[in-house]
């Protein structure tokens, strides 16, 4: 039985989000000026050191947590790539952290699933997947839930087509895709400043336009970005997240 046909819950009253692949803090920043609480993971050392020293009012009064690991979908280990050309580029996978032959070096990560993080943590009201290449495992993941997050977005890649099946899967009836390249021409209500180039930018009610169903959303997203087929639409200068709801929560935790 999949999710469309059993009950589901989602996490409506929860003040917790989950920032996977912090890098440099940017995000997690605005949700804790948004008033959440946050658990933050990221797998890069370095990104962090520094995001502890810059967030740091945040950890001492318990309202951030770090955790130095790369999301995954087994506990233990794992090799992690880091880029140093461009650290959003990190991954588990070498194939995307070597794109454009850039450079990287091997590093050995812990890694975390996210039944781990929701057994330790607890669910969360909003979940943030930006982890380059181990997107699909973290969606797959929250199909075997059965108390899910209200919101979740993820980085659209080639399989943008089927991470919008999967979250349809998991009972998420709205959806938002939302440009990139445009972040950092929307305000942050909570500063009424504009966000930082390459963060992700806002998320549930602070997003921009209506919600649409998952049909709707997929004739939208095969006409703007790719075809049916994989092809690529848009422009390359452009790229999107997508972003998910249940707008019917009569199953709220």
């Amino acid at each position: 039985m999949n999710a469309r046909a059993r009950i589901t819950r989602y996490a409506a009253d929860s003040r917790l989000i989950f920032d996977l692949g912090m890098n440099n803090g940017d995000d997690s920043l605005y949700y804790l000026q948004r008033g959440f609480n946050v658990v933050a993971i990221e797998a890069n050392p370095v990104l962090c050191e520094r995001a502890t020293e810059r967030l740091r009012p945040a950890l001492d009064d318990g309202r951030l947590t770090i955790v130095n690991a790369a999301i995954w979908q087994k506990t233990g280990e794992a090799t992690f790539y880091v880029n140093l050309n461009n650290d959003h580029w990190s991954s588990l996978e070498v194939g995307w952290a070597g794109r454009d032959a850039s450079r990287y070096r091997k590093i050995t990560a812990r890694s975390v699933t996210l039944s781990d993080l929701f057994e330790k943590f607890g669910v969360p009201h909003y979940l943030k997947i930006d982890v380059e290449g181990a997107d699909h495992s973290v969606l797959a993941q929250l199909q075997g839930s059965e108390l899910l997050p209200l919101y979740v977005s993820v980085e659209d890649c080639r399989f943008g087509l089927q991470y919008m099946e999967m979250l349809a899967d998991c009972g998420y009836d709205g959806f938002k895709l939302v440009d990139q390249s445009t972040i950092g021409h929307m305000i942050n209500p909570a500063t009424s400043e504009p966000f930082a180039a390459g963060s992700s930018g806002p998320f549930g009610a602070d997003l921009p336009g209506e919600w649409l169903t998952h049909d709707d959303m997929v004739k939208f997203y095969s006409a703007t970005v790719r075809d049916p087929a994989g092809n690529r639409l848009a422009p390359r200068s452009h790229w999107w997240d997508i972003h998910c709801t249940r707008r019917q929560t009569s199953g709220k935790q």
